[in-house]
C-alpha cells in the first residue's frame, strides 16, 4: 500500500507475484494463490485508473498528440519491450530524452514484441533454465506494461521510451540472467573457477565504467540538456530548455554589467 502511494507504477506487483508463484509450484491454485491477492489487484486497480484520470485531467496527457489507434499503441509495445530489453542487457548509449519514433505500420519488426517471450526462454538450455526465462519475461512484461503505451502518459510528449520506465521491469531480466551466470560459475571446474570470478570482476568494472560517463551527463541542467541534443538533435524540449538557461544567464550578466558599470 506504501509503495503505491508512492508510485503507481507499482500496482503490477500482484500479477508478479502471480509469476513467481507459478515459478515456484509449477501451476496456480485459486483459493491458495489467486484469493489472497484479490484485495491486492483491487487497490492496483484503483489505483492505476486513478493515475491514468490525472495524467489525462490534470498534467496533460490528451488531445490529438496522444490519439492513437490500437494498431498504433501495438506497434509502441512492441518496439519499447525490445528497445528496454536491449537496454537492460547493455546500458549503453543512454539518453535522457531518446528521439520519438516514427509509427510504421509497415514496420514488420514491431510486431514482434510477443516473440520476446519466445525468444528469452529459448535462449537457455535446461528446464529449470527456460522456466526461470520464462518467468523473468512474464514479469518484465506486467512491469513495464503501464509504460508501454496502452495508457497516455505525458512524457509519450517527448518520446516513447525512457530509461526509468523500466527500473522496476528489468528486475525480470537481471534476476534470471544472475542466476544462469551463478549457475554456470557453479558448474566450473575448481581450477577454472579463478577465471570465472575474474570475469565477474571485469563485468561489474565495465557496468561501473558506463555508470561513471552517465551520471556526469548530470552534473548541471545545461550539461544535461547540451548532452542531451548532441544525442538526440530533434529534441525540442532539452533545446528550449536550454535556450531558457543561457537566456537567463545573459539576462543576469546584462544587470550585473548595468550594475558594476562594466
Amino acid at each position: 500500500m506504501l509503495a503505491v502511494a508512492s508510485k503507481t507504477v507499482t500496482a503490477t506487483l500482484p500479477a508478479a507475484l502471480l509469476v513467481i508463484f507459478w515459478w515456484r509450484r509449477g501451476r496456480l491454485e485459486w483459493r491458495r494463490d489467486v484469493v489472497p491477492l484479490l484485495p491486492w489487484f483491487a487497490l492496483s486497480a484503483s489505483a492505476g485508473t486513478f493515475t491514468a484520470w490525472m495524467e489525462r485531467n490534470l498534467i496533460g496527457a490528451s488531445g490529438a498528440e496522444f490519439s492513437f489507434t490500437t494498431v498504433q499503441r501495438v506497434l509502441i509495445a512492441g518496439r519499447a519491450l525490445w528497445f528496454y530489453l536491449g537496454k537492460a542487457l547493455w546500458p549503453a548509449d543512454l539518453c535522457f530524452v531518446y528521439p520519438r519514433w516514427h509509427l510504421d505500420a509497415t514496420d514488420l519488426r514491431a510486431y514482434l514484441f510477443r516473440s520476446e517471450r519466445g525468444g528469452i526462454r529459448g535462449s537457455l538450455g535446461g528446464p529449470r533454465a527456460r522456466a526461470c526465462a520464462a518467468g523473468g519475461g512474464a514479469v518484465f512484461r506486467r512491469f513495464a506494461l503501464p509504460a508501454l503505451g496502452f495508457f497516455n502518459v505525458y512524457p509519450f510528449v517527448f518520446s516513447f521510451v525512457a530509461d526509468h520506465f523500466q527500473y522496476l521491469a528489468c528486475l525480470g531480466i537481471v534476476v534470471p540472467v544472475a542466476a544462469g551466470l551463478a549457475a554456470v560459475y557453479a558448474r566450473l571446474p575448481a581450477g577454472s573457477r579463478a577465471a570465472g570470478r575474474l570475469a565477474a570482476v571485469a563485468g561489474l568494472v565495465a557496468l561501473g565504467a558506463l555508470t561513471w560517463a552517465q551520471s556526469r551527463l548530470y552534473v548541471d541542467a545545461a550539461t544535461l540538456y547540451g548532452e542531451t541534443l548532441r544525442r538526440n538533435p530533434d529534441c525540442w524540449m532539452a533545446a528550449y530548455n536550454l535556450g531558457n538557461l543561457r537566456l537567463g544567464k545573459a539576462t543576469r550578466r546584462q544587470r550585473w554589467c548595468s550594475t558594476t558599470g562594466r
